[in-house]
């Protein structure tokens, strides 16, 4: 439509002419959309058949963890049963070993103490001053071994 100086309007067609052209531009509005339509609607159905698929491997491949636990953990069970027996003899026996030298060691330390129990009172408070004067360390150390010894 054209506007004139005058404010009327005219028109190159004829009404006909005009109602078809809007009815031909809204069909093809119409088809565009529904292509649009489609198009979303396939990518979609696309993105929905990737993920189930995405979602049946990984439930298989949790499947195949499962198994594989189970069977690692069967396996763990199996080695510490061969091993516990094995080696808990040695463990025993190891246990033993630190028990008996901790009891030698408990029964020395105690005829030492059950052979200071013979000395006077007075003899270990002389030694004790005698100890005290004495500066050197290694000297010191050899004077308290004589008296035990004697």
């Amino acid at each position: 439509m054209v506007e004139t100086r005058s404010g009327k309007s005219t028109s190159p067609y004829i009404q006909e002419q005009q109602e078809k052209m809007v009815a031909l531009v809204r069909e093809s509005k119409e088809r565009k959309e529904l292509l649009k339509q489609a198009e979303l609607k396939a990518i979609a159905e696309e993105q929905a058949a990737k993920m189930k698929k995405l979602e049946e491997e990984m439930e298989e491949k949790k499947k195949v963890a499962e198994i594989e636990a189970a069977a690692e953990a069967e396996e763990e069970r199996k080695r510490r049963k061969v091993k516990g027996e094995s080696s808990g003899t040695a463990n025993q026996e190891a246990a033993m070993e630190k028990k008996i030298s901790e009891w030698i060691a408990n029964l020395s330390l105690g005829e030492d103490e059950e052979a200071e129990m013979y000395v006077p009172q007075d003899e270990r408070d002389a030694l004790a001053r005698v100890l005290a004067t004495i500066e050197d360390p290694l000297e010191r150390q050899e004077t308290e071994e004589e008296k035990k010894l004697e």
